[in-house]
């Protein structure tokens, strides 16, 4: 599954790629893929004569920030992939959302396991890397209730790459956990963006045992896994990921 730095490079390639691009026209092929809160069919009428933008992230999502100030975001999962397909090639049987741009090219969401999710959101309360705070967020209707759109993410804990997240501020999140060290690193809640694959090398940069109880950390051992998880995640990017 894509972690920070798989989506953080997918988002840095799409804005060189495709950004100041208008979309001529969207077609789904598999409606589960767009979540709440527009139906596919909506969906499909209101992207079309969009441009993007910005292409950011937040957590593992990749957010593409459209002209008139709405975000698509786009949830990855297991196998998604966005692709950028030249004039005339050839369709694939496994994209899901096809948005057509007006230069002839496609971008394609590619999805073999079918997990992924794409969405549309007015502008606003949302937060992302390389944005800035936003203005009030906005209400849309979703299920029948008020969907506010800054919980998209709201659930999501701070990003570790961040100037924010210090060593003293992870030092105190840790403290107030009993929860074994990787399941903490893997809980999105706690920190945004880590996997499996970043959890288990800062673990071993740190030397520290996983199933070690995040509230018995020495504040040397903090320091040590605050550094591993930080420069696991640097070098992952500009690996281009795992």
């Amino acid at each position: 599954m894509p972690e920070l730095p798989e989506v953080e490079t997918v988002a840095r390639d799409l804005e060189r790629w495709v950004a100041g691009a208008p979309i001529r026209e969207a077609s789904v092929h598999w409606d589960r893929t767009i979540r709440h809160p527009q139906p596919p069919e909506r969906f499909v009428a209101e992207i079309a004569g969009a441009t993007i933008g910005r292409v950011t992230r937040r957590a593992k999502t990749v957010l593409l920030h459209l002209d008139d100030g709405r975000v698509m975001t786009v949830a990855l999962r297991m196998t998604g992939a966005l692709i950028v397909a030249p004039p005339g090639a050839e369709p694939d049987p496994y994209a899901r959302v096809v948005f057509a741009l007006s230069d002839g090219r496609e971008l394609r969401y590619r999805d073999v396991r079918k997990f992924g999710r794409i969405g549309l959101w007015p502008g606003g309360g949302l937060r992302s890397i390389g944005a800035g705070r936003g203005s009030r967020s906005k209400r849309v209707a979703e299920g029948g209730r008020r969907y506010r759109i800054g919980e998209v993410f709201s659930g999501h804990g701070p990003e570790p790459l961040q100037r924010s997240f210090t060593a003293q501020r992870f030092a105190e999140r840790l403290s107030r956990r009993s929860a074994k060290l990787k399941t903490l690193l893997l809980d999105q809640g706690f920190t945004a963006g880590v996997g499996n694959i970043y959890a288990d090398e800062a673990l071993w940069r740190a030397r520290l045992h996983p199933l070690r109880s995040a509230d018995s950390l020495t504040a040397e051992e903090v320091r040590r896994l605050h550094r591993a998880v930080r420069r696991v995640l640097r070098q992952g990017i500009a690996n281009r990921g795992s």
